[in-house]
């Protein structure tokens, strides 16, 4: 126990996330928020005549995603499909009892190989295992295991989500190869897709500032990496051979209001502005977005686009919370003047709209099938 929180006590394992209920909820709500903003539990191109029959989640914890892709798929017109759970502990509850064909396997994932046998599974799922596969040696060969349990033409899907908070600049382009429907989620739920000629700058909030030279330096000392979406990605790219049909989505979420959202649409070859309006997730919109090649500027949030951006917010602080002892000593400071920081950036970021440049929470999520 350390400021209340449970952390793992082997000196061997530098995870430095606690293993306590509140971090369970603040990981089940991320899981939440990203199911809304990818549109769905996945994002692999299964079709629904040949959907996948055998599932399983890595790292599983609560079984949240398991049991929303249960719901997700019986609205498809699929039931028959069974779900397996593997984690180091048992926390998800009997979700057979709610309907779903389910089965959970105990495993520590320091131990290899996983207890299943070869091509045993249509869709291997994985999510926010960043940390805790770096700290138990996958880092030579992270997919090996995954894709030893796929059948052939089965999909492995990783989502993740990065830990150092960068701003994103006005105007961002459409990413290069975006789907249409991808992007018209994207006008949904006002966020961004992001690829790497996407305009980011520095986070300009002087607490967020502060946290990610304190994430960075603590992460370094560990041999963690803050930013785990570039990792994934190279992964996906370095596995030509094994992995056919690869594709990713990489979404920025603001966190609240931006500034350069609420301000009027210019024409930037006349220099005139058009009257500010709501932004269209119509077939209108895209078109409109696409023609100059810029994202649509959200200048009035509904009611679910303000509460996404607030949760991604809201998530972002737990997590700051989650990593306090190691960030506490990676600032040096004492417990009276980390209390005043904390209880600084919360008001500063909670209640004074603190983010208004543009800071956001980058995502991702990675698929590709077996060849």
């Amino acid at each position: 126990m350390r400021h209340g929180r449970r952390y793992l006590r082997d000196p061997t394992i530098p995870y430095p996330l606690p293993v306590d209920l509140p971090e369970l909820h603040r990981q089940s709500l991320r899981t939440l928020m990203l199911m809304q903003v990818f549109g769905k539990p996945f994002c692999s191109p299964f079709s629904k005549e040949r959907p996948p029959k055998k599932i399983l989640e890595i790292a599983c914890g609560s079984a949240l995603w398991s049991s929303t892709c249960h719901e997700y798929l019986v609205r498809c017109g699929i039931s028959d499909v069974s779900f397996t759970g593997l984690d180091i502990a048992s926390l998800a509850p009997n979700l057979n009892e709610r309907g779903v064909n389910w089965r959970f396997v105990q495993h520590d994932l320091r131990k290899s190989p996983l207890p299943f046998p070869d091509e045993e599974f249509d869709l291997v799922f994985v999510k926010d295992t960043g940390f805790w596969a770096a700290t138990v040696g996958l880092k030579a060969d992270p997919l090996s295991e995954p894709l030893r349990l796929l059948r052939p033409g089965g999909a492995l899907e990783v989502w993740d989500s990065d830990y150092t908070i960068r701003t994103l600049l006005p105007h961002p382009p459409v990413a290069f190869s975006v789907a249409d429907k991808d992007q018209e989620q994207a006008e949904l739920t006002a966020t961004y897709t992001t690829a790497p000629g996407t305009p980011f700058t520095v986070a300009q909030n002087s607490y967020l500032k502060d946290y990610n030279s304190w994430v960075q330096e603590a992460l370094d000392r560990r041999r963690l990496t803050a930013v785990p979406c570039a990792l994934v990605g190279l992964v996906f790219s370095g596995e030509p051979e094994a992995l056919g049909g690869v594709g990713s989505r990489r979404i920025a979420i603001p966190f609240g209001e931006v500034r350069w959202e609420r301000e009027g649409v210019g024409d930037r070859r006349s220099g005139t502005k058009k009257p500010a309006r709501r932004p269209l997730s119509t077939t209108a919109s895209k078109a409109s977005a696409k023609e100059d090649g810029k994202q649509s500027r959200h200048h009035s949030l509904d009611a679910n686009q303000a509460a996404l951006r607030r949760t991604a917010l809201l998530t972002v602080v737990q997590m700051i919370e989650s990593l306090e002892p190691m960030l506490k000593e990676a600032s040096g400071k004492t417990q009276d003047e980390w209390d005043r920081w904390w209880a600084g950036m919360t008001a500063d970021l909670l209640e004074q709209k603190g983010t208004a440049s543009g800071e956001c929470l980058e995502v991702g999520a990675w698929w590709g099938q077996k060849q």
